[in-house]
């Protein structure tokens, strides 16, 4: 059965939520996804279990444990129970996930998952990866499913894992892909939003473009530029069924030169417009579309 979430937008936000959860199965007590202003701070608080954070765009300052941490893009950070933190002087406009979870609760559930996890404040940055955990958290929260109880204590545990890994050392690839299409690669995962292009690519890991495009093709089975595509589209597919960001807002964040050519790429992917997805989906979670 469905489980009842209730989601908020604190005031002063550009678009997102807050899902007040408190959910003693899965361990998780809030939630969330967030645009927020330059101007937009967050005042001094705690929380009686870890909070995890994750900034997607934008720069922003945090202060917790009488320590200055900055945030940039991709990277985390994570502070333990009862620890005052707070949000100041946010550089510009910027987009956050975070959630704060009950680690007992998942240690019950995934024994030995979280012993890496200390009493500390954490921060790393190459953390973009969790995106991925966040974003199918934000499903979860956003949308009726069945066997909701059930998707939202293995949504928990994928974010829970996926920052138990951001840890440790990276892991060794197991397939032997050349270096310069990793890092081309991760660029264009953790970076869609920047306007790339196969000379600027070539640029950062020291190839010719045409031999890079070749490598990067055979390797990955896709020109750089439509592997950049499919990650924009994918990212976009999240926004369009869970946020009430506007159809341009979407394209500009993701690097579209305007809505008309975020509405060309996004139909040549998905045969269907932008407007026609969100209202689907919009559909599915029973709620009256944002437009």
């Amino acid at each position: 059965m469905p489980l009842n979430r209730p989601l908020s937008r604190p005031h002063g936000l550009r678009a997102g939520f807050h899902a007040d959860v408190r959910d003693s199965v899965s361990g998780l007590l809030h939630a969330g996804e967030q645009w927020a202003p330059a101007d937009f701070l967050i005042a001094e608080h705690s929380h009686p279990v870890w909070e995890i954070y994750l900034q997607m765009h934008g720069v922003t300052r945090w202060i917790a444990d009488g320590r200055t941490y900055l945030l940039r893009p991709g990277h985390l950070f994570a502070v333990p129970p009862r620890l005052p933190h707070r949000l100041v002087v946010p550089a510009n406009h910027h987009h956050f996930y975070f959630a704060a979870i009950d680690l007992d609760t998942v240690e019950r559930r995934r024994p030995g998952l979280v012993e890496r996890w200390k009493d500390e404040v954490v921060h790393r940055a190459g953390a973009a990866d969790l995106a991925d955990a966040f974003a199918h958290l934000v499903r979860e929260l956003t949308t009726r499913y069945e066997y909701a109880e059930e998707g939202l204590a293995l949504a928990v545990d994928h974010l829970v894992l996926a920052t138990s890994r951001a840890m440790v050392p990276t892991a060794a690839p197991q397939l032997p892909i050349h270096p310069a299409v990793r890092t081309v690669q991760r660029l264009l995962d953790r970076e869609y939003q920047d306007r790339w292009t196969l000379d600027r690519l070539a640029d950062r890991v020291g190839l010719a473009p045409a031999y890079l495009a070749g490598l990067f093709t055979a390797q990955l089975g896709r020109p750089p530029h439509k592997y950049l595509n499919e990650r924009r589209i994918d990212r976009a597919r999240q926004l369009l069924a869970t946020s009430d960001l506007s159809v341009t807002a979407i394209a500009l964040s993701l690097g579209f030169s305007s809505s008309q050519h975020f509405a060309r790429t996004f139909r040549q992917f998905t045969a269907s417009t932008p407007t026609a997805f969100r209202s689907a989906a919009w559909e599915h979670r029973g709620e009256p579309d944002a437009g």
